[in-house]
């Protein structure tokens, strides 16, 4: 049975810190925990997914406020570096979509790094979308394969996607890989979401109608 394809739009952060006195990146850090221990092990403990796709940081979050991007870089190394012990015992295969030429080289190394070092396995897939865009991806896509341009596109295409804090859009997420996904817009920060949400986030998906075109 072909397993399913898990995006997350992951949204809300700098909202759930501000509702809390707290500052931005703590809402960020928060929100990277959130990821790694309530998604990614509801998804890698469900044998109905091998892959979950982050939307992390965007080619457009370069215009937030230097100190926020600055502190970003810092956390995205901070998630490679105590991630991958996790990631190796898992046996989950790590990838990056979108550019490495923008990042700071010290994070550019911890990437590929983790991805050397995962690339051998197939048990789970984590997909990190940093410095994402689709429009981009499929730009560079085209480049490298002109009308075969889908072999060369980071990211699978995804089952369901959802998006946290409750906006209704996909941000340049995935718009090629969309096309037939399940779209679920959950009304809550993503630092706030625990287990009950994703059984709620799992229900809501059992019951659709899923047709893809058929």
């Amino acid at each position: 049975m072909t397993k399913l394809k898990f995006g997350l739009i992951a949204d809300g952060n700098r909202r759930w810190a501000k509702s809390k006195s707290l500052s931005t990146i703590e809402g960020h850090t928060q929100g990277f925990q959130t990821v790694k221990d309530i998604v990614f092990e509801y998804l890698y403990n469900n044998d109905k997914f091998d892959t979950l796709v982050v939307y992390t940081f965007s080619t457009e979050n370069w215009n937030r406020s230097p100190l926020e991007v600055k502190n970003l870089m810092d956390l995205f190394e901070n998630v490679c570096d105590s991630w991958k012990e996790d990631m190796i015992k898992k046996q989950v295969k790590v990838i990056h979509a979108g550019r490495k030429d923008h990042i700071p080289k010290s994070l550019t190394k911890k990437i590929i790094d983790l991805e050397n070092e995962t690339k051998k396995f197939k048990k789970f897939t984590l997909i990190l979308c940093l410095d994402y865009s689709s429009h981009d991806e499929i730009r560079r896509a085209v480049k490298k394969g002109g009308n075969n341009f889908e072999k060369y596109l980071e990211v699978p295409s995804l089952d369901l996607i959802v998006r946290t804090s409750g906006e209704q859009r996909l941000s340049n997420f995935c718009l090629w890989q969309a096309s037939y996904s399940e779209l679920i817009f959950y009304d809550k920060f993503l630092p706030d979401l625990n287990n009950n949400d994703m059984d709620k986030i799992m229900a809501e998906y059992k019951s659709r109608n899923i047709r893809k075109g058929k």
